[in-house]
């Protein structure tokens, strides 16, 4: 069985800090501020023959580039930016933008509302506090500028007006360009967060209904030794009476599978501990042929009127977590032993233990998403068992719900069984998928690592 602080850490919602992404977000936005400060530079410079003065500028768009480079240094440390370091993030951005203004005609520069994309990303990442006092640093800098630059000096001043315009209209255009990217960059990532969190809610549900489970199974196998034990006693003393009376002999049948019954009982009981020790020793790993071998052995002595076909000789392979492998074969089997029943001689399971990598499993549907739609750990190789009955099969409403919670079928089954396969089959970093045709059978496939 698996314990409960594994379901739990399951859970858990392994994402990047998203104060990593806003610095990312931030880092491309500068990149797009340089290069179109240097454009603006060389057109003005090459083809409008603006005298501006190179040297400062082109330092302060080196400045740029240098605090962009600590930006970059910045992400690659764990620990995640605070909002106060997010704001002299962009305070450093509209101090060089005011600098790089005021060596080129101050308010009177058309491109003076690129302070906009700066307030935009501030709106979108600080707390309105931070938000609020960088919006009045741009505010600041905006007014100081209407008093103190250094003049433009434009040869053809009839084309004055012309070249004003012109540059209102590229600055409009470049400031319109780098907020919707911004902005819809910042909007997609907090949707992204939020569908994570979903997830994450979901995945926390299922743990919790799983836990309240294993509480009530562990509640029930300690119930259950005093009156298996007590059935264990009569059952001996049947046993004695039987030997000294010839004429209970007729019984000896009936006592024969209630003494099987009863050994099944206190093994799947004694499995219980010794399941719980293993997972605390991390001993839960071996061979997958002799341990699948054993347990289809165990299980034909519980269903011996089920016709059960193997193919599971697949040498050399190993893989880790048997205990959860086995609670879900298990269920599987049970389900499909169940789903042959009424066909008497005629039922038959079937169960194939292939490599996923062979191209010979089929697509089958997921049964659920939030459940059964972890992918196997990438880099390792990974194989498939897979049981398929000639049974009844599961009607389409059902199976959509299989694996969410407890149901209600037809065939007097609740439906836990498959939902702790669902959930252990996630823990494990596998995949379980179902797909089922009414009258025609049910195919389950377990997609698991090997190690």
């Amino acid at each position: 069985m698996n314990s409960p602080s594994s379901f739990l850490a399951a859970a858990s919602l392994p994402a990047d800090p998203p104060q990593h992404l806003l610095l990312s977000r931030l880092f491309w936005l500068r990149w797009a501020m340089v290069a179109g400060e240097l454009l603006v530079l060389a057109g003005a410079h090459i083809w409008l023959h603006i005298a501006l003065p190179m040297s400062p500028l082109l330092a302060l768009i080196l400045l740029q580039l240098l605090i962009n480079g600590g930006t970059w240094l910045r992400m690659r440390r764990a620990r995640p930016a605070e909002q106060g370091e997010l704001f002299m993030q962009l305070w450093l951005d509209v101090a060089v933008l005011t600098a790089l203004l005021y060596f080129s005609g101050g308010s009177t520069n058309p491109f003076v509302s690129f302070y906009l994309p700066a307030l935009a990303a501030g709106a979108a990442t600080l707390s309105w506090p931070y938000a609020l006092l960088l919006a009045l640093c741009a505010l600041g800098g905006y007014s100081g500028l209407v008093y103190f630059y250094e003049p433009l000096h434009i040869h053809d001043h009839g084309q004055a007006m012309a070249y004003h315009l012109a540059g209102m209209w590229i600055n409009f255009t470049i400031s319109a360009l780098l907020i919707t990217w911004f902005v819809s960059r910042i909007a997609a990532a907090v949707r992204s967060r939020d569908r994570q969190l979903g997830q994450a809610r979901e995945r926390q549900l299922q743990s919790h209904r799983i836990l309240a489970l294993g509480t009530q199974a562990a509640g029930a196998a300690h119930a259950l030794n005093t009156p298996l034990s007590t059935v264990a006693v009569i059952a001996g003393e049947l046993r004695r009476e039987m030997a000294d009376n010839p004429a209970l002999s007729v019984y000896d049948e009936d006592l024969r599978i209630v003494e099987e019954q009863i050994a099944v009982c206190k093994a799947a009981l004694e499995s219980m501990r010794l399941d719980a020790d293993a997972q605390l020793r991390n001993e839960d790993s071996a061979a997958i042929t002799p341990w699948l071998t054993s347990l289809l052995e165990g299980w034909r002595l519980r269903h011996p009127a089920v016709l059960l076909v193997a193919e599971v000789h697949q040498p050399g392979w190993v893989a880790s977590q048997l205990q959860d492998l086995s609670q879900i074969l298990l269920t599987l089997l049970d389900n499909a032993a169940h789903a042959v029943r009424g066909r008497g001689h005629q039922g038959e399971i079937r169960l194939r233990l292939i490599s996923a990598d062979a191209g010979d499993a089929t697509k089958l549907s997921e049964a659920p998403s939030s459940l059964g739609g972890a992918s196997a750990r990438s880099g390792k190789k990974t194989a498939i068992i897979e049981v398929s009955d000639n049974g009844s099969g599961i009607a389409p409403e059902l199976l959509q719900r299989l694996g969410h919670g407890p149901v209600v079928s037809s065939s007097g089954g609740s439906g836990i069984g498959l939902m702790l396969a669902f959930a252990s089959a996630t823990h494990l970093g596998g995949k379980l998928r179902l797909r089922s045709v009414p009258g025609e059978g049910t195919v389950a496939q377990l997609r698991f690592p090997l190690r």
